[in-house]
């Protein structure tokens, strides 16, 4: 993974840092931190190790980013220099090195498999381009393989996974599986058995399967399209149901989940204008995974990377043209998800989840310290906490 040098002076607050963050001292460098927000009290652990004009390192992706806030960044290692992976920190650092590897947190865990899920799930549409066809058996495994990580893992981290910072060259291999882990979560508090859950999920899976045969230049197209190019977006929908229909898959739910989830009850979705009454029970649903998902993007370079936000946004867009009964069922059982969890607040605070209303999504009450606290514009959720272990707990690894 390559690396950028920042200024600790220099790092925006509330920028989410999802991958390794290390310090650099003479030649050597030492882990920080990872799957942090960035706040006032995690700047100042980065001072006690360091001074406010010394770099750290993180991923490049971070580099539009940091762009975009003007941040000015400091000069590149040298190639030789940049870490590739974790440097165990020398003992002139006070951290001491007993040889013991610190366990892996739940979070870490959640997010190991999630990023192996991406891997997989650009492999499958890697196979798809080149070919043509979705190869049905590898699709059902890798969807048994989705079921089971929805099953045996704690669902907040999993909805922590999914707000990484995403590059051009993945965001449709990673849109899809988000939107199959949503469906996934929807088909569970629907209660669907086994098969129907099965086909829900692949129908979030290969929903935009079709953008496969979109010219590429329109999909990264920066500026506003043409209306030309518009339509060809619109016909991702027909081509994936193509796509599918010409590899041999008939399942009639999938298909018309697929071909349907940019349909609108009013009339006014795409490809085909039909109303609520002709809109299938996966294309419904589909349509909610897909948004909230969109919702989830345009957050992950602004200046909140909180459930309770992206929650927030994603009920004030998401009544008018979908489903209003899955869209209560699906903003309802997120926040009971989220109840009981810890969270990292905007003065670096750590607090539990206590209650979150329906009418003030953003602002959940939460306990501090044994206080319990109504979250506002002054004091706020800014992530899921990862169970990370503090710059103070590494110095006794």
């Amino acid at each position: 993974m390559e690396h950028i040098a920042v200024k600790i002076a220099n790092i925006p607050e509330n920028l989410y840092l999802d991958s390794k963050v290390y310090l650099k001292k003479g030649r050597s460098y030492s882990f920080l931190c990872e799957n942090k927000t960035v706040t006032p009290a995690l700047l100042k652990s980065f001072t006690k190790l360091a001074f406010p004009d010394d770099s750290v390192y993180v991923s490049r992706d971070y580099l539009k980013a940091l762009q975009s806030k003007g941040v000015e960044l400091a000069p590149l290692p040298a190639e030789d220099e940049k870490p590739e992976k974790p440097v165990k920190p020398a003992k002139s650092e006070k951290i001491q090195n007993t040889g013991r590897k610190r366990p892996e947190t739940d979070f870490e865990k959640v997010k190991k498999q999630y990023d192996q899920a991406k891997e997989e799930a650009k492999k499958l549409f890697s196979e798809i381009a080149e070919s043509g066809k979705v190869d049905d058996k590898k699709t059902n495994d890798f969807v048994d393989d989705i079921r089971f990580k929805l099953e045996s893992n704690d669902i907040a981290l999993i909805l922590q996974s999914i707000t990484g910072i995403r590059t051009f060259d993945e965001s449709l291999h990673t849109h899809s599986l988000n939107v199959a882990f949503l469906n996934g979560l929807m088909g569970r508090w629907l209660k669907y058995d086994k098969v129907k859950h099965k086909k829900l999920v692949k129908t979030g899976l290969l929903h935009d399967v079709g953008k496969l045969r979109i010219p590429l230049k329109i999909l990264s197209k920066p500026s506003r399209l043409s209306t030309s190019e518009f339509d060809e977006i619109k016909r991702h929908s027909y081509y994936a149901y193509e796509i599918m229909v010409n590899s041999g898959i008939n399942e009639e739910d999938v298909l018309m989940g697929i071909i349907q989830h940019h349909e609108k009850l009013n009339g006014t979705g795409y490809p085909s204008g039909i109303r609520a009454n002709e809109i299938t029970e996966f294309a419904r649903i589909t349509a909610i995974s897909d948004i909230y998902d969109a919702t989830v993007t345009q957050r992950v370079h602004k200046d909140s990377h909180s459930p309770f936000t992206i929650l927030e946004n994603f009920s004030n867009e998401g009544y008018s043209e979908l489903d209003i009964k899955y869209v209560k069922l699906f903003i309802s059982c997120m926040i009971e998800e989220l109840k009981g969890k810890m969270v990292e607040l905007s003065d670096g605070s750590v607090a539990k989840v206590l209650i979150v209303s329906e009418q003030n999504l953003q602002y959940p009450v939460v306990e501090v310290n044994g206080k319990v606290v109504s979250t506002s514009p002054e004091l706020y959720c800014v992530s899921m906490n990862n169970h990370n272990v503090s710059l103070e707990e590494v110095e006794k690894v």
